[in-house]
């Protein structure tokens, strides 16, 4: 264990987290934009978010009047 505490330090971690912020948040949007199509990811998640929410609900709709 004190091998790895010798070559990870806080300062290394302070130097790489603008990097995986960037990435986390990249692979988040990512993986968002590909489960859009399915209708769990619709009603569960993009239903409930705060400003952009009704989009997806008027979407739904449109599409159970459609079918």
């Amino acid at each position: 264990m004190s091998a790895i505490t010798q070559f990870v330090t806080p300062q290394m971690i302070r130097g790489y987290l603008p990097s995986l912020i960037s990435w986390g948040a990249a692979g988040g949007i990512a993986a968002l934009f590909l489960l859009e199509p399915t209708p769990i990811a619709r009603q569960d998640i993009f239903q409930n978010l705060p400003v952009v929410g009704g989009f997806w609900k008027q979407k739904l709709i449109a599409r159970e009047q459609k079918d």
